[in-house]
């Protein structure tokens, strides 16, 4: 016979496609006639952008466009200038199956690029980008419970447990007119970077409030006869109301929000003659929602009439779900091979960040790739790449398992400490996710012969004294005995008796 055990779901997670694919990038191009010849490349950089992800059924579909933009000298009078080309991309990728709740991350990250000019005005260009993708589902966890009663004596494990209640994905655009406050006015933009960051995620039901901040770089041209180069930074606020069904407002929102990609278009178009920069930004934002809740685990039974043959696996959950916001500030010592007259721009070009637990404590690690441009002592040009390190200890939050580590640059400035090095001062921005792990032994069913013969009793009552650490369970299990009985026959207060407490055992 099978005895009839309630199953029993917690939600968890799902994973039916993660994957990072290599997107190479080759092209022999001509500069337009705007453009001044080669003199010499200071700099040639990709910038990937996704436009477009959508899943349709069991595939992802994204499109986008690598871009390439060079920073050269040109040839007339050894004057800064940028050159952008854009060649689109789109890719499909199979899902492990068709998908309706889902959370959705996709990035395109930069991996090299090598530019080399064969003439004055034309170029070989060569690299790769990688592009990863992540879609989650919810999953059911199962577990049992039996409530029938009968001769079924059963014990339960209480264990805690991070249940999913809402996932999301989000796309939407930020439009910014940002006003230039150049005195010459500006001639051409050279370069932007953008960084966004999560200041405030907060649940009603059903919806997310994200208040976020989209931190724009620019570096451009000021002037006309005798151009020079110049950098600003301006900060957008962005607010915004995320469709989320079954988050509520006690969940912990572990959200990320990104950069698919942006333009940054000049603009002289304004009533009065004022020039403008048109910033239209794609940004992407998902979030997985946890609630806690108690389970109780069937762990173990028998039956007081009949042998039973128990099947066990095991169970195990994440507890405790936690999403945490830190800043912290790194210094970090960089030179060059020749002295600096001037600092025109320092910049981080690549971030990569990782996170480990050991003995208690979260290390976060963090590399930077930062260009410097500089004029050397004679007045000359020059743009060079340097690695800088910076490791963080954010504080204890009682996890040992690290979900997710979504790190960001805040800013990044410096100061000559001589001639030829810099001390960079970066202040990094990064949202922690961490668990605990519950584990225990489950039984997934219990059954017993048909024709098993019918246990004997020996008697109503037996006499027993218990060892050290020995439970009510453990000592009804051994007679065959309902525990209950057990405990209200020996006015017992709980499941652990003393070591050499006599107990009286009712087996009849």
């Amino acid at each position: 016979m099978e005895y009839h055990l309630t199953k029993k779901t917690i939600t968890g997670t799902r994973t039916v496609l993660d994957t990072c694919a290599e997107q190479s990038v080759d092209v022999d191009l001509t500069l337009p006639d705007y453009c001044p010849d080669i003199e010499r490349i200071l700099s040639c950089t990709l910038e990937p952008k996704v436009y477009m992800n959508n899943i349709s059924g069991d595939r992802l579909t994204v499109e986008g466009s690598s871009c390439v933009r060079i920073l050269y000298l040109d040839g007339d009078r050894g004057c800064l200038r940028a050159y952008e080309y854009a060649q689109p991309f789109s890719d499909s990728l199979p899902l492990k199956s068709a998908v309706d709740d889902y959370y959705l991350s996709v990035e395109a990250k930069p991996e090299y690029i090598n530019c080399r000019a064969l003439s004055p005005r034309k170029l070989s260009l060569h690299g790769a980008f990688s592009l990863c993708a992540k879609v989650i589902v919810p999953g059911a966890l199962d577990y049992y419970g039996y409530e029938d009663g009968g001769d079924l004596q059963v014990k339960s494990e209480r264990v805690a447990a991070s249940s999913l209640c809402g996932l999301c994905s989000d796309s939407f655009s930020v439009q910014e007119d940002i006003p230039v406050n150049a005195k010459s006015g500006i001639s051409a933009v050279l370069s932007h970077r953008l960084y966004a960051k999560i200041t405030e995620l907060k649940a009603i039901r059903d919806k997310i409030m994200l208040s976020a901040e989209l931190k724009v770089e620019l570096m451009y041209l000021c002037g006309v006869e005798n151009p020079e180069a110049e950098c600003m930074s301006y900060t957008i606020p962005v607010s915004r109301i995320v469709d989320c069904e079954g988050v509520t407002e006690e969940a912990v929102i572990d959200g990320e929000l990104g950069v698919l990609g942006a333009d940054v278009q000049l603009s002289d178009d304004t009533p009065d003659g004022s020039q403008l920069l048109l910033l239209d930004a794609k940004l992407c934002f998902g979030a997985l929602c946890w609630v806690e809740k108690e389970l109780d685990v069937l762990s173990d039974a028998f039956s007081t009439e009949r042998e039973t043959t128990l099947h066990e696996e095991p169970f195990s959950c994440r507890s405790g779900v936690t999403c945490r916001a830190y800043t912290d500030v790194g210094k970090a010592n960089v030179g060059v091979d020749e002295e600096i007259g001037r600092v025109i721009d320092v910049h981080c070009e690549k971030l990569t960040a990782s996170a480990v637990h050991h003995d208690n404590a979260t290390s976060v690690y963090v590399k930077l790739c930062v260009g410097i441009l500089y004029e050397n002592g004679d007045g000359e040009k020059r743009y060079v790449e340097r690695d800088a390190e910076f490791s963080y200890s954010p504080e204890p939050s009682g996890c040992e398992e690290i979900l997710r580590l979504k790190a960001g640059l805040d800013s990044l400035s410096y100061r000559l400490t001589d001639s030829r090095h810099l001390e960079l001062r970066a202040e990094l921005v990064y949202r922690l996710t961490m668990c605990r792990r519950e584990s225990c032994t489950a039984l997934t069913s219990v059954s017993a012969e048909d024709d098993a013969p019918i246990r004997s009793k020996e008697g109503a009552l037996i006499l027993y004294y218990t060892d050290a650490g020995e439970s009510v369970w453990d000592i009804s299990k051994r007679f065959c005995s309902r525990p209950d009985e057990i405990i209200a026959e020996n006015g017992l207060e709980n499941d652990e008796p003393d070591g050499g407490m006599m107990l009286l055992i009712p087996t009849a």
